[in-house]
C-alpha cells in the first residue's frame, strides 16, 4: 500500500471518530472505564508488594558476642560487620554496648531488685543487623558462628516471618497476575462489542467498498486507525482520572491510618509511578482499540 494512500486512510480514521461521535463516545467511555480499573488495581499491586517488601527489610538479624568476649574478639567481629556494609551485604546496624544493654535490662525489668549486684561487666555487647537482601541471611548467620567471640545460642532471625511474607508475596504476584488478565479479556470483548455498533451501523458503506473492488486492508485500515485513537484518547483521559482518584483515595487511608493509629504502612506516590501507568494505559488502550475494530470489521468483509 503506498505511502499517499495511507495518509488518505489515516486522515479518513481520524474523520470517522468525529463523524460518528455517538458511538465513538460510547467506544471511549467503555475504554476509560477498563483503563480507570486497570489503573488502581496496578496500584493496589504495587501498594501491597512495596509494603510487603519493607516488611522483609524491617527483619533484623540479632546476635550477642560472649560476655567474656576479649577485646580482640570485639574487634575482629565489628570489622566484619563494617567490610559487610561496606560490601553491600549489611544495609545497616545497630550497636549496644555493655552499658546500654545494663540500660535497658534496667528499663525492660518491673522488679529492680532483680538487678542487684549487676553491672554492664554482666551483660555482652549486641549487635542488630539489617541484610540488604533477607535472603542471604543464612549465609550471613553461617559467617558469623564462625567468630569464637559469638555466642552463636544468642543469634536470632525471623526466618518463619520472612518465609511467611515472600510466600504471601508470590500468591499475591499470581492472584494480580489472575485479576489482570480477567480484566484484559472483558475489556477486549466489551469494546470489540461496542466498535461492533459503530461498524453495524455503516456495514453498507463497507459492502459498497467491497463491490467496487476495494481490498481488506483498505477498508480495514480507517477503522484501526479509529480504534487506536479512540484507544489513546481514552487512556490519557484514565491516566488523569486515575491519578486524581488515587489521589484522593491516598489521602483518606492516611488519615485512617493515623486515626486508629497504624503505623509502618507507606502508600506509594502517584507521581513515581506515573510514567509506567502512563506507558501501561497507552500500550492496553491502543492494542485493544486495534483488536476491538480488527475483530468488529472481519464480520462485514465476507461480502
Amino acid at each position: 500500500m503506498k505511502i499517499r494512500t495511507l495518509r488518505l486512510l489515516a486522515k479518513e480514521g481520524t474523520k470517522n471518530v468525529y463523524k460518528n461521535k455517538l458511538m465513538s463516545f460510547a467506544s471511549l467511555a467503555t475504554i476509560l472505564a477498563t483503563l480507570f480499573v486497570l489503573g488502581l488495581v496496578l496500584l493496589i499491586i504495587v501498594n501491597v508488594t512495596t509494603n510487603l517488601e519493607a516488611k522483609k527489610q524491617d527483619l533484623q538479624v540479632k546476635f550477642y558476642l560472649r560476655v567474656d568476649a576479649t577485646r580482640l574478639e570485639e574487634e575482629e567481629v565489628a570489622l566484619f560487620i563494617e567490610q559487610s556494609r561496606a560490601s553491600g551485604v549489611v544495609a545497616e546496624y545497630q550497636y549496644e554496648s555493655r552499658e546500654q544493654a545494663y540500660e535497658n535490662a534496667k528499663k525492660d525489668l518491673k522488679y529492680e531488685a532483680l538487678m542487684e549486684g549487676l553491672t554492664p561487666e554482666n551483660f555482652a555487647v549486641g549487635y542488630f543487623v539489617t541484610l540488604t537482601n533477607p535472603n542471604d541471611s543464612d549465609q550471613f548467620i553461617a559467617r558469623l558462628k564462625l567468630f569464637s567471640g559469638v555466642d552463636s545460642q544468642w543469634i536470632t532471625y525471623p526466618k518463619q516471618e520472612l518465609e511467611r511474607i515472600s510466600g504471601m508475596v508470590r500468591v499475591f504476584n499470581y492472584v494480580a497476575l489472575f485479576v489482570i488478565a480477567v480484566l484484559m479479556v472483558i475489556s477486549i470483548l466489551l469494546i470489540s462489542n461496542t466498535i461492533r455498533l459503530t461498524v453495524f451501523a455503516r456495514r453498507k458503506e463497507i459492502e459498497i467498498m467491497k463491490y467496487v473492488g476495494a481490498n481488506d486492508w483498505f477498508i480495514r485500515f480507517p477503522f484501526i486507525i479509529e480504534g487506536m485513537l479512540i484507544g489513546l484518547l481514552g487512556a490519557l483521559l484514565s491516566h488523569l482520572l486515575t491519578s486524581q482518584a488515587y489521589g484522593w483515595i491516598k489521602d483518606g487511608l492516611n488519615t485512617l491510618f493515623n486515626s486508629i493509629k497504624i503505623s509502618g504502612l507507606q502508600l506509594v506516590e502517584f507521581g513515581e509511578l506515573s510514567i509506567r501507568i502512563l506507558v501501561v494505559n497507552v500500550l492496553f488502550g491502543v492494542t485493544i482499540g486495534i483488536i476491538g475494530s480488527f475483530m468488529s470489521v472481519k464480520k462485514h468483509l465476507n461480502v
